[in-house]
C-alpha cells in the first residue's frame, strides 16, 4: 500500500483547504457553464477559461507545494486571459465577446484541459520513482561567486550592443540563470553584501529599460521574484512583483513614444531619459485626468488612470489564436508542418554552421495574417504553439500539440530534478522559464529549453559544489 501511495504521490491530494477551494471552484464553474450555454457571446466563456487556468495554482497553493503546471497555467491566465478581459472591458468597453474571440476562448479552454491532463497523466510515469514531498534546497555561494554572478547581471547589459548576434540568445539565457541564482541561493557571512548586490541587479534592470526602452528584464525580474516567493512561502515579498507589474503596465502606454525619442536622440544622458519618461507619463495620465475634470463631453476621448493601467495589461495579450481560427483555411491555407521544419537542426549553433537556414516564420505569420503590412519584411509577430498547431494541421494539430506540450512540461520538470539529483529552487526555476511562455511557437519552446540546458550544463560542476547537504533534516 505504501508503495502505491509513493507511486501516485504526484496526484494532487486534497487537504481541508484544497477540498474547500475545489467545492467553491466547482460551484463557480457550474454557474459559468450554465450561463455560457445560454449565450454564445457571454463573457462567462472567458471567466470559465480563467477558472480552468487558475485551478492548478489553487491546488498547489492549498497544498503548499508547487509544480510546473501551476506556474505555466498562471502565466497563461495573466498573459492571455487578463489581457483579453482588460482589452474588452476597458479598450473596447463591451460586455460580450465578439464571435472570433468566443471561438478562440472555447478552443483554448479545451486545449488548457488537454494540456493539464497531459501533464498530470505523464507525471505518473515520469515521477513515480521519487517522493514529491522532499523539501526544496538552496545553493550556497562564496563571496567571490556572489560578486561574479551579480556583476554579470549588473554590468554586461552595458556592453550588449557589442555582442555578436549569435551570442545574444546565450547571453539572455545566462542572464536569466544568474538572476534566478541570486534569488535561490544564500551566502553565509555575506548577507548584507548580498542584499546590496540584489539591489544593484534591480537598478540594472531599470537602467536597461532606460537605455533601450525594453521592459524585458523588469518583467523577468518581477516573474522570478513571484515564483521564488511562492516556492519559499515568503508571501510578503509578493508586494514587490506586484508593484513592478503595475509600474510596467503604466509604462506600457508610453513605451513606444519613449523608444522612438531615445532612438532619434542617442546622446541623451540618463537624466534626460528619466525626464523624458516622467514627461511622457505626466502627459499620459495627469494631464488626461485634469482634462476630464474640465469637460465631461470629452470623456470617451480621454483615458483615466485606471483605464490606462488596464490597457497596459492588455498589451501583454496574444490574439494569434483567434486570428488563425478565423482565417485558416478560409483565407490562408494550412501550413502543413512548415513552421516545424527547423526542428531537426534547431539545436546546431550558428557558430558551427554559418549557413544555417534562418527562421522567418514570425515575419511570414505577421504578413500572412494581416498583423503587419504585406511589404514589411522586418517586423516579427509571435504566434502561440496552440495557434501554430491549428494553422498547420487544423483541430487535430491543435489538440495534439496541447497534449504534447503537457507531456513535455512534465519531462522538463523531471529534468530539473535530475540535473542536481534533488529539489533545488534554482534548477526548478531555470528549467521552468522556457516552458512558461504562452505566446511562443513549439520550436522556440524546444530551443529555449535546449539553450538553458546547455548554459547550465557548462557550469554544472560549480552548481554541484554549491549544492548544500540537506540542511532541513
Amino acid at each position: 500500500m505504501s508503495t502505491l501511495v509513493k507511486k501516485f504521490n504526484v496526484v494532487p491530494f486534497v487537504n481541508p483547504y484544497t477540498l474547500f477551494g475545489l467545492v467553491i471552484w466547482v460551484g463557480f464553474v457550474n454557474f459559468l457553464i450554465y450561463d455560457s450555454w445560454n449565450s454564445d457571446k457571454t463573457m462567462s466563456k472567458l471567466y470559465l477559461l480563467m477558472a480552468i487556468q487558475l485551478l492548478p495554482f489553487l491546488i498547489c497553493f492549498t497544498r503548499q507545494h508547487f509544480d510546473y503546471i501551476a506556474f505555466v497555467m498562471f502565466n497563461h491566465f495573466f498573459t492571455f486571459s487578463v489581457g483579453k478581459l482588460n482589452q474588452l472591458k476597458f479598450n473596447y468597453k463591451v460586455d460580450e465577446l465578439y464571435p472570433a474571440a468566443a471561438h478562440a476562448i472555447d478552443e483554448l479552454s479545451l486545449c488548457s484541459v488537454l494540456l493539464i491532463l497531459g501533464y498530470y497523466i505523464s507525471r505518473q510515469f515520469i515521477f513515480y520513482r521519487f517522493i514529491e514531498k522532499e523539501k526544496f534546497q538552496l545553493l550556497s555561494l562564496s563571496r567571490i561567486q556572489l560578486m561574479i554572478v551579480a556583476g554579470y547581471v549588473i554590468f554586461v547589459p552595458l556592453f550588449l550592443g557589442h555582442l555578436p548576434t549569435w551570442l545574444i540568445t546565450m547571453h539572455f539565457a545566462t542572464m536569466a540563470a544568474d538572476m534566478v541564482l541570486l534569488l535561490c541561493s544564500n551566502s553565509p557571512g555575506n548577507e548584507v553584501f548580498s542584499r546590496f548586490l540584489r539591489m544593484g541587479v534591480a537598478f540594472s534592470t531599470v537602467w536597461y529599460f532606460l537605455s533601450t526602452g525594453f521592459l524585458t528584464m523588469v518583467g523577468n525580474l518581477a516573474g522570478y521574484i513571484f515564483i521564488a516567493s511562492c516556492l519559499q512561502k515568503k508571501y510578503k515579498q509578493l508586494l514587490l512583483p506586484l508593484v513592478l507589474g503595475l509600474i510596467a503596465c503604466l509604462v506600457q502606454n508610453v513605451k513606444q513614444d519613449y523608444r522612438i525619442t531615445i532612438r532619434d536622440n542617442p546622446y541623451f544622458t540618463v537624466n534626460d531619459r528619466i525626464d523624458l519618461l516622467g514627461n511622457l507619463l505626466y502627459a499620459k495620465y495627469v494631464e488626461d485626468v485634469e482634462l476630464e475634470e474640465v469637460t465631461m463631453e470629452e470623456e470617451e476621448e480621454k483615458e483615466g488612470i485606471s483605464q490606462n493601467l488596464s490597457k497596459g495589461f492588455s498589451r501583454a495579450g496574444d490574439d494569434s489564436l483567434e486570428v488563425v481560427l478565423e482565417k485558416t483555411p478560409k483565407e490562408v491555407p494550412f501550413w502543413e508542418g512548415e513552421s516545424y521544419s527547423a526542428l531537426p537542426y534547431i539545436f546546431i549553433p550558428r557558430a558551427l554552421w554559418t549557413d544555417k537556414p534562418s527562421r522567418h516564420i514570425w515575419n511570414k505569420f505577421g504578413r500572412t495574417y494581416g498583423f503587419i503590412g504585406a511589404n514589411d519584411y522586418q517586423t516579427s509577430v509571435g504566434v502561440s504553439y496552440i495557434a501554430e498547431g491549428y494553422m498547420n494541421f487544423g483541430y487535430v494539430g491543435m489538440y495534439s500539440i496541447a497534449l504534447l506540450v503537457g507531456i513535455f512540461i512534465a519531462a522538463v520538470e523531471r529534468l530539473s530534478f535530475y540535473f542536481l539529483r534533488g529539489y533545488y529552487y534554482f534548477t526548478f526555476m531555470c528549467f521552468l522559464m522556457p516552458v512558461m511562455t504562452y505566446a511562443s511557437d513549439f520550436t522556440t519552446l524546444i530551443n529555449s529549453t535546449f539553450v538553458i540546458s546547455m548554459v547550465l550544463l557548462i557550469f554544472r560542476t560549480q552548481f554541484v559544489k554549491m549544492a548544500q547537504v540537506d540542511d532541513y533534516s
